[in-house]
């Protein structure tokens, strides 16, 4: 058997909602045995009050049931606690504290009521809402790897692609669905959460209220038609006609009907050097990274990648010491996401290298101007105003 232990996104805040899921739901086993033990409402009891059933439905259960756990099995508690920790704290980091909690009790819900849909048989854990949390993962993350405890013939541990890890486990309860061998799991619990998970976050990505970047599967669908156009053009001589309508039509070539094959190679170009840079990241590689988004810039000037790999690109670069290339990250994040929260310090970063580090005394003007009359923090706005008066008034010299 092998075990999910971890994945290889990094992460640049706290999983506090899920920290606060494993909690809750440790809290409420923990009262079972207490109640067993010291009195009181029972083990038995409080999972009765809360399991999910069609023969005995309350709108509330559609929640609890999520937190219940069977008091006989801590391993059912363990390996759900295991898989919320690794595929929760990838997505709160892209979705955000509020969403990620929302996506999760949704998707319990769903998967509830999938289960009461074809059985009358009672159900508790969080399987089903961890399984949404799967699907989310595999749609955002389609090319992240996934460590594994590997326990058979070989012992250890090792990174395989996160496409094959949650596809054994969807074949798993596919055949569990298919094949009934009397075993206790709510099977189409688990595949309704996997279906919710992977479609709601593809939808998401679709109509912009998620961003889509160069790792997620939307990504790769695009890229997959703009291969097909391709092909389609070379086998038209290059005069073959895209439909206006599509959307790939005009992200592939904005404001024309015919594709041109010289540009379309060179957008395949960027799209494989973005994917260089994004290899090199995942290996925390930044040095090289670095370099490789220099050659993508080279490609094309205003290339971006995801806003949150563009900024710890960035962040990365400039920690590294490579300021002109961070400079350029910086710029090209401003350029492409500035309506993000993050906007305020990237000027100001960017203010504090034009003024320190690179003298462009006007454009730092620019930003830290910005930053006073819009930033909260105090301490960044004092820094602004700080960096303003070391460069002076227009025309003045820097200090130095």
């Amino acid at each position: 058997m092998f075990i999910p232990i971890g994945t290889d996104r990094p992460t640049r805040r706290r999983p506090r909602v899920v920290e606060t899921l494993i909690v809750l739901n440790l809290l409420v086993y923990l009262a079972g045995l207490a109640g067993n033990v010291f009195g009181g409402i029972s083990f038995e009891q409080l999972t009765n009050w809360m399991m999910l059933s069609r023969g005995d439905f309350h709108i509330w259960n559609l929640f609890t049931y999520q937190f219940a756990h069977n008091p006989s099995d801590i391993l059912h508690l363990v390996f759900n606690m295991i898989g919320l920790w690794i595929f929760g704290t990838a997505l709160e980091d892209r979705l955000g504290h509020i969403s990620l909690l929302a996506f999760y009790l949704i998707g319990g819900c769903v998967a509830g009521a999938a289960h009461m849909m074809e059985t009358v048989a009672p159900v508790i854990g969080a399987s089903g809402s961890v399984c949404a949390l799967i699907g989310g993962f595999i749609a955002l993350f389609p090319r992240s790897r996934i460590r594994v405890l590997l326990l058979f013939i070989i012992i250890g541990i090792f990174e395989i692609g996160s496409l094959w890890v949650v596809g054994f486990y969807v074949l798993l309860d596919l055949v569990g669905w298919v094949a009934p061998s009397g075993s206790a799991t709510a099977y189409i619990a688990h595949i309704a959460g996997y279906l919710y998970g992977f479609l709601l976050a593809m939808l998401l990505l679709a109509v912009g209220l998620l961003k889509s970047d160069d790792f997620d599967m939307f990504f790769l669908w695009r890229q997959s038609r703009r291969r097909a156009a391709f092909r389609s053009s070379l086998k038209g001589g290059g005069s073959s006609t895209l439909d206006n309508s599509t959307p790939d039509a005009n992200a592939l070539v904005p404001g024309i009907k015919r594709v041109d094959p010289k540009e379309v190679l060179r957008l395949q170009k960027i799209s494989e050097a973005k994917a260089v840079v994004l290899k090199l990241m995942r290996e925390s590689s930044f040095n090289e990274a670095g370099s490789a988004y220099n050659d993508v810039l080279t490609l094309d000037p205003h290339a971006v990648l995801g806003d949150r790999m563009q900024l710890d690109l960035a962040n990365r670069l400039y920690a590294d010491g490579d300021r002109t290339i961070a400079a350029l990250a910086y710029e090209r994040f401003l350029e492409h996401y500035p309506m993000s929260t993050e906007t305020n310090q990237v000027k100001l970063m960017l203010g504090l290298l034009f003024t320190r580090e690179l003298h462009r005394p006007n454009e730092a003007r620019e930003l830290l101007s910005d930053v006073v009359t819009s930033i909260n923090d105090e301490s960044h706005r004092t820094l602004a105003q700080n960096l303003l008066a070391e460069l002076g008034p227009p025309g003045a010299e820097p200090a130095t």
